[in-house]
């Protein structure tokens, strides 16, 4: 099986951030699929299946300069059914 990692990173405005953790929120409560923005510079959108229960991690580093907030989400995968006629 092979296993794709994918790393994105961009500057926001606190106003962008907002909007985007909102819609992230909002695919979340519907709980179908979470469409996010494809990284490395490739262009569209990348679908996760979303599954329950979510595992919720928050980590907070502070730095001289710096300080980071990551929240790690983590479900299992659904499985799929393939349908043959």
């Amino acid at each position: 099986m092979r296993i794709d990692d994918y790393e994105f990173e961009e500057e926001k405005t606190l106003k962008s951030l907002g909007e985007f953790l909102t819609q992230i929120a909002e695919q979340i409560s519907q709980g179908t699929e979470l469409e996010l923005p494809m990284p490395s510079l490739r262009e569209g959108t990348i679908a996760l299946p979303l599954g329950e229960p979510v595992e919720t991690g928050i980590e907070v580093a502070f730095r001289k300069e710096h300080i980071r907030l990551r929240i790690d989400l983590s479900w299992e995968r659904p499985t799929v059914e393939v349908k043959t006629d």
